[in-house]
């Protein structure tokens, strides 16, 4: 299991692992440290958040009379520590369902961003192999599977497209990686169906309720990849 992977995995429920995930664990001291963090800072939410009602609030009320300074005191400790957990509890979701702002007019652009944000973590020589069987045991999720893998699959998982699960797959290309997001249909994004910087390129189609986007760099021939996607997969609804 790939760095990304991993963290993917253990940021979408730290509580929920599966054998692949205990196995980078036991086998990669770097992933263990993650998990283990990542295992804190849940458990310190969890204590910041649950705070219980003293058994003697009323004697407590009734003793802030005469004791005002050193319950304003009190007060003032509480309400940083309440302070630290809203912060702390911000900064979960924030790493749990937030990869970076959703500022984007079009899927294209956003298609492209995401593209260049996760370029480090892929390369085009790298040895990982996804199979049919697995990919399609993810594509469950959008009612389709595919015939083939179209090429060489490097990677394969759920991920965060536009506030969206999506299925991002990334595929050995002639120069450097292919990806293909596959995600529902998304009315608050514009669809384009073609798109392009001055690095990458892009085609979306539109399936039944389903987008699939097509990116990768400019020697890329995206048009022959995007008929592969159209002859291979077959959707249940």
């Amino acid at each position: 299991m790939d760095d990304l992977q991993f963290r993917r995995s253990i940021l979408a429920d730290p509580k929920s692992r599966d054998d692949a995930t205990n196995a980078a664990i036991n086998n990669d001291p770097a992933k263990q440290k993650f998990a283990n963090e990542i295992d804190a800072l849940n458990n310190e939410i969890s204590k910041a958040v649950n705070v219980s009602v003293p058994d003697d609030l009323a004697n407590k009320l009734i003793l802030r009379q005469t004791l005002a300074s050193h319950q304003q005191h009190k007060s003032k400790k509480r309400v940083r520590l309440a302070m630290a957990a809203s912060v702390a509890f911000v900064m979960g979701l924030t790493i749990n369902f937030m990869m970076f702002s959703n500022t984007y007019k079009n899927l294209g652009d956003y298609a492209i961003a995401h593209v260049n944000h996760e370029a480090k973590h892929f390369s085009n020589d790298a040895t990982a192999s996804v199979s049919l069987a697995s990919l399609n045991e993810k594509m469950a999720l959008f009612h389709g599977s595919f015939d083939s893998t179209l090429g060489k699959l490097l990677f394969a998982d759920y991920c965060r497209f536009s506030g969206s699960n999506s299925l991002h797959l990334v595929f050995q290309g002639e120069s450097s990686p292919v990806n293909i997001f596959i995600l529902p249909s998304d009315e608050d994004m514009e669809f384009i169906a073609n798109f392009a910087n001055e690095k990458l390129q892009g085609n979306s189609l539109n399936f039944n309720q389903s987008n699939i986007i097509v990116v990768g760099d400019k020697n890329e021939p995206i048009q022959q990849w995007q008929e592969r996607v159209n002859k291979n997969i077959t959707w249940s609804i």
